[in-house]
């Protein structure tokens, strides 16, 4: 369900209440919500699975203005190649429209959206049949999903779009990777190496450009908008003591021009990979992903809460919500948002990746993904986990996450478990917080 996921991206060639930063930060947070938490696990309101019967993945969601939910990936053709797709479905989750893009006989991918005045903006790769290689790809979508325009923004190697956000003067900020690596052999998958190089991109609401600046990372994974310019997460590779290099957590504050003002790697010794972040209330950030840094035996959930200047307060890892053998499973995160309470929802997919395949718990079989949230006071202290949906047979991976503003839940799923004999299909599970 995720493999391929750690270190590689799937591009367009297919592909932070703190506690005492002195605590052990190593010790796999299993404490049970205390006896006083009145904090109840969030309830399936619906799930449903949109797409056709050929496979396709999600990267990113959002909530729109009017209730509704849109998701953006990629759907695999017959030709093996790639179109970026996007779904909007109501907000009891019936289909309401669905866009491809792309090229016949070439491979792209959606990576994120945002919702503007008048429609929806979008980033991603696309191959540009002009210039013979996948550039770094911006549209416009109408609200009711016709492409209003089209952007190929330039560039000398293999790029794309994979965060987006708006600007307080009315315009977007971008971020990205270029330079990189093309193995046609993995079916067009992209991957992002030392050679490869981010970069952040301010543009009018048209999609021209106003400035570009490079990133001193392999690439831009998201980029948020704060009080004094941007920040932007990514992972970037690191070498230890022991000369061993492994990719860490990486967070970046550029001004309000796109110049670095810092840049921190945060981690342990072995690869941690960071795929999702929020600005606290504080002015600090939440980081979501997984580790082998701290975890038990393979991949688990890890939390981290950094203050305003990049610096680490603590963090906790997660993982194993169905009790199978840690040697086996991944615990895989890809989406973090603080909530009203100043606690935090972390959500991704947790599984088997090994052919371990324990059929012997009543969870299921080791081997059928689940969608794997945990729920987590302002300190970082567990206070429920559960896995969704409960009573599916087949795989459900979540793949991001936003707060909805009837104060649940929408995650974005990779499943196949809703539409056989479709391989994989974009899914939409929405949470109700009943207290």
């Amino acid at each position: 369900m995720t493999t391929g996921r750690l270190t590689l991206i799937l591009a367009a060639l297919s592909w932070v209440g703190c506690s005492d930063p002195t605590e052990n930060p190593e010790a796999k947070d299993s404490e049970e919500s205390p006896d006083e938490a009145v904090e109840t696990k969030y309830e399936v309101e619906w799930f449903t699975a949109q797409g056709t019967d050929s496979e396709e993945h999600v990267h990113e969601g959002i909530e729109t203005t009017d209730g509704s939910f849109i998701a953006i990936g990629h759907g695999l053709n017959p030709d093996n190649t790639d179109d970026v797709l996007v779904i909007k479905v109501s907000s009891q989750g019936s289909l309401s429209w669905k866009k491809s893009f792309g090229i016949p006989g070439f491979k792209g991918a959606g990576y994120c959206i945002i919702e503007v005045d008048d429609g929806y903006v979008l980033g991603g790769a696309l191959y540009d049949s002009t210039v013979g290689r996948t550039q770094r790809f911006l549209a416009k979508l109408s609200l009711s999903g016709s492409l209003m325009w089209e952007r190929y923004l330039q560039s000398e190697g293999i790029g794309g779009i994979r965060g987006i956000d708006k600007t307080s003067d009315g315009n977007l900020v971008l971020t990205g990777y270029l330079n990189a690596l093309d193995l046609e052999e993995n079916r067009g998958f992209i991957f992002i190496s030392e050679e490869s190089e981010g970069f952040v991109i301010k543009v009018d609401p048209e999609g021209n450009t106003i400035w570009e600046e490079s990133l001193p990372v392999p690439q831009g994974t998201k980029v948020r908008q704060i009080d004094d310019g941007y920040a932007i997460i990514s992972c970037s590779w690191q070498t230890s003591l022991a000369g061993v290099e492994n990719q860490q957590f990486t967070l970046i504050k550029l001004d309000s021009n796109g110049n670095l003002v810092w840049e921190k790697h945060l981690g342990g010794p072995g690869n941690d990979h960071l795929y999702d972040f929020d600005v606290t209330v504080d002015g600090g950030f939440i980081l979501g992903g997984h580790t082998l840094s701290y975890g038990v035996e393979n991949w688990d959930y890890l939390l981290m809460r950094v203050d305003r200047d990049g610096n680490e307060l603590w963090h906790k890892t997660f993982g194993q919500p169905r009790g199978y053998n840690p040697q086996y499973i991944h615990d895989e995160a890809y989406g973090v948002r603080q909530t009203m309470d100043g606690g935090f929802i972390i959500v991704g997919g947790s599984g088997d990746e090994h052919a371990y395949s324990d059929n012997s718990h009543s969870a299921g079989p080791s081997d059928e993904w689940k969608v794997y949230l945990v729920k987590t006071d302002s300190d970082g202290k567990k206070l429920w986990d559960a896995v969704y949906p409960e009573e599916s047979v087949g795989n459900n991976a979540g793949e991001y996450m936003a707060l909805t503003s009837d104060s649940g839940v929408i995650v974005f799923v990779d499943t196949d478990s809703q539409t056989p004999p479709a391989p994989n299909n974009f899914g939409f599970l929405k949470l109700s917080n009943s207290h």
